[in-house]
């Protein structure tokens, strides 16, 4: 349920990131998070707990579009990848978080509905620490000169730069940002080639994340009925987490020179190989643990690069609808992966759920090869890659 909202909130919120601004829209989604954590910890059923946790869903998937959006129309083009990328590190990092304080909370007051009600309720505090610290940026520059709104955008440049330009600059300024044309017929041209664009992008986010969007909520489970102890699932998951950490890491550190569009591919090789791998070798416990982090380093080599990509390649009075496209099939795989992996399992069917796991990669990979000469962006602006 929680996947499902995110995808609908992605798809919808992003869409209204580029109508009311980056800043507004994420505040916002930031102080639902907060507020539907904890009465996500107050439920007194079932049916409220689907309720509130697919409406928390909504909420976290808006805030994917409207967070990336600002800080790439934010960040100098020679920052702009490692500051996105940064995002990625800190999402996974809370997942690492996540487990350990599973763990803790699983051997302190054990399996009881009191551990599951803390773990919920505990995101209302960085969510609302969250909010008083974005309550402190102004709102993107780009969009506010597109919304023709020169005085907010002076707001924001003389906050974040201390300089304030002259209406004339601002709307040359627009023009540059300003994709398409009056005309009919150039605007679908123009959407034609959007398309072209983020249909594969979108099925490479699809296909790179399923795997460890389906791992990251399951693990404690495949690993368990592989032989390893429940409290020790939590351990090991907050591992492979740690390893999708320094990968992102990593890719922060480098994709101002290195090419973006190589991470993506060696990410999704080393993923697709991993996962064929363990077919072979799953009895083997340091082997399967191995695999495993092979497959959590490969997965978070490549997702970042590709959730970016929403943000970067298209233009700003639809870089919020495009955003939230793209991470709409992040967590489509993430929901999807939640609901096949358990049926491709059943019977500790480890041949089936990771040959499609191994398959998926190579989709992934296949989708985006052909764009592969194109998609050299680092070191251009905005407004350099939307002419490009």
């Amino acid at each position: 349920m929680f996947f499902i909202g995110a995808i609908i909130g992605a798809l919808s919120i992003g869409i209204v990131t580029d109508f009311l601004g980056r800043k507004l829209t994420f505040m916002l989604d930031l102080l639902s998070i907060g507020i539907l954590a904890i009465l996500s910890a107050l439920v007194t059923s079932p049916v409220e707990l689907y309720i509130i946790r697919f409406l928390l869903g909504i909420a976290t998937g808006g805030d994917y579009p409207a967070a990336m959006t600002l800080v790439a129309e934010f960040m100098p083009r020679i920052y702009r990848g490692r500051g996105m990328t940064y995002l990625w590190v800190n999402f996974t990092l809370g997942g690492v978080s996540a487990y350990i304080v599973g763990y803790i909370l699983y051997n302190l007051i054990g399996a009881t509905p009191l551990e599951w009600r803390i773990m919920l309720g505990s995101v209302a505090i960085p969510a609302f620490i969250g909010v008083l610290l974005r309550s402190t940026l102004p709102e993107s520059p780009r969009w506010a000169i597109f919304k023709e709104k020169y005085d907010k955008a002076n707001e924001a440049t003389k906050k974040a730069i201390g300089k304030i330009f002259s209406i004339d600059e601002l709307k040359y300024a627009r023009t540059q940002i300003h994709l398409f044309e009056k005309s009919p017929r150039s605007e679908k041209v123009a959407i034609g080639r959007l398309l072209k664009y983020i249909v594969p992008i979108v099925i490479a986010a699809f296909c790179f994340n399923l795997i460890p969007g389906a791992l990251a909520t399951l693990n404690p489970s495949i690993l368990s009925a592989l032989g390893i102890t429940k409290s020790g699932t939590l351990l090991y998951s907050a591992f492979f987490l740690g390893i999708q950490t320094i990968a992102t890491y990593i890719v922060a550190m480098s994709v101002e020179r290195v090419k973006r569009i190589n991470f993506l591919v060696l990410g999704g090789i080393l993923e697709s190989l991993a996962s064929f791998m363990v077919i072979l070798i799953y009895h083997t416990p340091i082997l399967l643990l191995l695999l495993f982090t092979i497959i959590s380093y490969g997965a978070f080599t490549a997702i970042p690069v590709v959730r970016n990509f929403g943000s970067e390649l298209f233009p700003t009075k639809i870089r919020g609808t495009t955003s939230g496209i793209v991470m709409a099939g992040d967590r489509l795989a993430s929901a999807a992966g939640i609901f096949i992996t358990p049926l491709l399992f059943e019977g500790h069917n480890v041949l089936r759920l990771f040959s499609t796991y191994g398959i998926l990669g190579i989709i992934g990979i296949g989708v985006i090869l052909p764009l592969y000469s194109i998609l050299h962006i680092e070191n251009l602006s905005l407004e350099d890659i939307q002419k490009k």
